[in-house]
């Protein structure tokens, strides 16, 4: 006679996700110091509802395609980093041994990093008492970004960057078509090196 409590047997929604980051990838570092990628992302999310007896299916693919380059020894403002180093005479031959060069402890590589990304993305919501399906919103996106990273000293690192992302919707009543743009120059100070 006593009431069993059925929230703990009330699913309101049941959720699956599929995300595979990525799918496919290649990275390849070539002997000039240029390295090269590419990479195919998707990822699919699945929920249920008990409520409104509805299927929510959101998809997304992306393809990522990236370019680094990296100048090693980069003199931003033309003073010597390195130290020079006498070699010792040969007595015999009467000749000395070459003048080398030794670094002063801080890694001067100038990283160059261009990336450029398509994404498409699209929900679709499925009746199962009607066995409609309506697609409710989507978009393409399409993004640039660039960014340059400096060391100056063995505390101090220079980073730019620079993004631009324009958003192409794939149903015109849901949104419009954007474009956004960043860009920036950040210092950073290290104490603990």
């Amino acid at each position: 006679g006593l009431p069993t409590p059925s929230s703990m047997y009330n699913i309101s929604t049941v959720s699956i996700n599929e995300s595979f980051s990525p799918l496919l990838g290649i990275d390849l570092t070539f002997n000039n110091n240029l390295t090269t990628s590419l990479e195919y992302r998707q990822t699919r999310v699945l929920s249920l509802s008990m409520t409104s007896i509805q299927i929510a299916e959101t998809t997304s693919k992306d393809w990522v395609i990236g370019m680094g380059y990296k100048i090693n020894n980069f003199n931003i403002f033309g003073r010597k980093a390195t130290k020079k180093i006498k070699g010792a005479a040969n007595k015999k031959s009467g000749t000395t041994t070459q003048t080398t060069t030794r670094s002063n402890g801080v890694n001067r590589d100038l990283n160059l990093r261009l990336d450029f990304s398509f994404r498409r993305q699209a929900a679709l919501i499925r009746d199962i008492a009607t066995a409609t399906s309506t697609a409710s919103s989507g978009n393409n996106a399409l993004k640039l970004s660039f960014t340059a990273d400096y060391t100056l000293s063995r505390l101090l690192t220079l980073s730019f960057y620079f993004d631009r992302q324009t958003n192409t919707p794939l149903l015109t009543s849901s949104s419009y078509p954007t474009t956004t743009q960043d860009f920036g120059l950040s210092i950073k100070f290290s104490l603990t090196r």
